[in-house]
């Protein structure tokens, strides 16, 4: 018995589609369907190993079901088998029911391109688990290194930033009191300069707090606390820097906060350290639905391929970080940039992210 030459292109027709299927399911439930329209089968099993389970597909007129085994199932004795691995049934198979000579020869056209099809779907569905495994790696790694940020900026804060605080007024108090005594000019100099040593050391303090965890993010918001951000970059650097913002001010999750100020930092930090820019702009935008958070610096610009290694992978630390907190927040991070041409980063947040996140994906776009 042989195949039509229309049975055989819908073989043909199976194979090509059985390759774009988007899940496993439609994988078993087409075959079934390309079987049922060139024989008279009534249900087709499909067996085939995932991890360390089986997976059992049953499928008939009725639908298709598919149920996990811990042990190997037994194969039917009934209707006719193909494995997928000619030597061994522990690669999986396919039988089709009732058994024909024409089912038969029509499974064993099909059988190749079934297993195929699974094959490329396990391995996009380990892809799939090890990329959701990083990005969730990454998160947690954000997520605990902003509360140790945040704890170290409350004990800097609360606990030395007070002492050095008290010492400084204890300081003050003995320098007036030997002040008094005569013969004590030295004494009183000494006091004086041990106190001036205590405020700069209680500066140095309370800037390292704020680095670690601004919070005047948590009292005044994010316009204030990039504000800050901006008029301390100014101090100590060349760059003419200027912050404004757009649109009503909304009170943001702190979660937002704390990221879009962290991308704010390092973006900054980039244009201090690579740019050789001479203006540096910070524009907060607040629109019906999103907040915008753009950064913009006149320097040397670079071709944004370089960022990126021969995998596709982004080589960049600071761009790798902001991109990853934009995608945990259902965000888009943008960057145009071009030799000569200077940089933006562009930074977009839905104001409730725990109702976008996982609808919108992370975009990242580069113009030239």
């Amino acid at each position: 018995m042989e195949l039509s030459e229309a049975e055989v292109r819908r073989i043909a027709s199976f194979w090509r589609s059985a390759a774009k299927a988007p899940s496993m399911d439609s994988i078993v439930d087409g075959a079934f369907k390309t079987l049922k329209k060139i024989t008279a089968v009534q249900s087709m099993q499909v067996v085939y190993p995932m991890g360390h389970a089986a997976y059992v597909w049953q499928t008939s007129e009725k639908g298709t079901t598919k149920e996990p085994f811990e042990e190997w199932p037994a194969r039917p004795r009934k209707g006719f088998s193909v494995n997928f691995e000619p030597r061994s049934d522990q690669s999986g198979y396919a039988t089709v029911f009732p058994r024909s000579p024409k089912a038969a020869l029509a499974l064993q056209a099909l059988a190749p391109a079934i297993w195929t099809g699974l094959l490329l779907q396990s391995a996009l569905e380990r892809g799939r688990k090890a990329f959701r495994s990083e990005a969730e790696m990454a998160r947690e790694s954000l997520r605990a290194r902003d509360q140790e940020r945040r704890r170290i900026a409350r004990e800097l804060h609360d606990d030395l930033g007070q002492s050095m605080a008290s010492l400084k007024l204890n300081l003050k108090w003995a320098e007036e009191l030997v002040q008094k005594q005569r013969g004590t000019n030295e004494i009183v100099s000494e006091l004086s300069s041990a106190r001036e040593s205590v405020g700069a050391m209680l500066g140095k303090i309370r800037d390292l707090s704020h680095t670690l965890y601004p919070r005047i993010l948590d009292t005044l918001g994010l316009f204030a606390a990039v504000k800050e951000l901006a008029v301390q970059v100014a101090r100590y650097s060349t760059l003419k820097v200027t912050c404004t913002a757009k649109g009503k001010e909304r009170q943001l999750e702190k979660e937002v906060g704390v990221a879009l100020y962290r991308c704010c930092q390092e973006s900054i930090n980039n244009a201090v350290k690579h740019a050789s820019a001479t203006r540096l702009s910070i524009q907060l935008r607040y629109t019906e639905k999103e907040v915008h958070l753009t950064i913009e610096d006149d320097g040397r610009g670079f071709d944004p391929r370089t960022l990126y290694d021969s995998s596709g992978k982004i080589m960049s630390a600071g761009f790798w970080t902001i991109r990853q907190r934009m995608a945990d927040l259902g965000g888009a991070f943008r960057l145009s940039t071009a030799g000569g041409q200077g940089t933006v980063v562009e930074m977009i947040v839905p104001y409730t992210t725990r109702e976008n996140h996982g609808r919108r994906k992370n975009k990242t776009s580069h113009r030239g």
